[in-house]
């Protein structure tokens, strides 16, 4: 497997993952990298000993599957997320890799012997394994650091990616469309004065986990900074997304958790928009970010929405960006509140 390859099957494997598991991957990873380490080591030292190798892990037709890397992906395969073109290619990229081993130690177990060409290939699938797995390695922990630590949520600097790719695909098609929400947690200060900031950080979680469950997979909902959170929906127009999300608001509200006998409840107001081809990214943030005021000032813990196309009706942008505040606000309307 060539390095562009490589690349491109970690590339979709890391697209299939829930962010979730990035906290344990990199550990896992770390792992199977010592075991075979080790599995080479002794693969080595037998050869250059020429001592017969009789242990199962070694010589087993399945014995890929009985190393530390392969219990690991034999784990993961018992989610079908996982049952896919990228994993099931690195699944054999291993097991070609257990082959090339029993091959030689067949050689060296049967004659003591060694077919230069066996040898070579064995020596050369240990090298891009192992640079494989290091690739996997640094990915997860790249993409570790792109996640808010308190909330697991993907970070600022990380959405911003996400917004460009949806932005371009925006550009590209004149029928797609894509609506993105600003969320903030209502009377957040009054819990840190009150509780401390360790329930402030229950909270943050608590919300963060209600709206990653809430969303379909293909949404991201991130922690924007402080108790902000910014959700995009691909795919979904300002109709269908005002609905969406205050639903999103309802469940928050209706949750609750418990911490040292103490029973908390949180809730948020939602701004939401449209993600707007015509302007930049950083004007349909600042819309939503206007509708989410304009939440808070209707009572907090309600969701409203403004439609880009209602503006750019009446004004240029050149107006609209010299006098976007007001102008916006004129526009917010009340989500109709969904009811149980």
């Amino acid at each position: 497997m060539s390095g562009p390859e490589i690349n491109l099957v970690i590339e979709n494997l890391l697209e299939s993952l829930h962010h979730d598991d990035f906290e344990v991957l990199a550990a896992d990873i770390k792992q199977s990298l010592e075991a075979h380490r080790d599995w080479m080591q002794r693969i080595t030292t037998a050869l250059v000993t020429r001592q017969p190798m009789s242990e199962e892990q070694f010589i087993a037709a399945d014995a890929h599957l009985h190393c530390k890397f392969g219990r690991w992906l034999t784990k993961i395969f018992e989610d079908e997320l996982f049952q896919q073109g990228s994993f099931l290619k690195i699944e054999q990229y291993h097991k070609q890799l257990h082959d090339s081993a029993r091959a030689v130690i067949h050689q060296l177990n049967h004659n003591g012997d060694l077919n230069i060409e066996a040898f070579e290939n064995f020596m050369r699938l240990q090298k891009e394994f192992f640079d494989m797995v290091m690739m996997l390695f640094e990915f997860s922990v790249l993409n570790k650091q792109q996640f808010d630590p308190t909330t697991r949520l993907i970070n600022r600097r990380s959405v911003d990616s996400v917004l460009a790719n949806e932005y371009s695909r925006m550009q590209r098609a004149e029928d797609y469309h894509c609506c993105v929400a600003m969320a903030d947690i209502d009377h957040f200060k009054e819990v840190n004065d009150r509780w401390g900031h360790d329930v402030g950080d229950l909270l943050l979680s608590h919300t963060a986990k209600i709206f990653n469950d809430a969303i379909r997979r293909h949404d991201t909902v991130s922690r924007y900074g402080g108790e902000e959170f910014l959700f995009i929906f691909p795919d979904m127009s300002l109709q269908q997304a005002g609905p969406v999300v205050d639903r999103i608001r309802k469940q928050l509200a209706d949750a609750s958790i418990t911490h040292q006998g103490n029973q908390h409840r949180v809730s948020a107001s939602f701004g939401v928009t449209q993600l707007c081809r015509y302007c930049d990214i950083k004007g349909s943030i600042k819309r939503a970010d206007i509708a989410m005021y304009a939440a808070k000032e209707n009572g907090r813990n309600c969701t409203v929405s403004v439609d880009s196309q209602s503006v750019i009706g009446q004004t240029s942008y050149e107006h609209l960006n010299n006098e976007i505040t007001e102008l916006m606000r004129q526009h917010c309307k009340l989500v109709s509140q969904i009811t149980a």
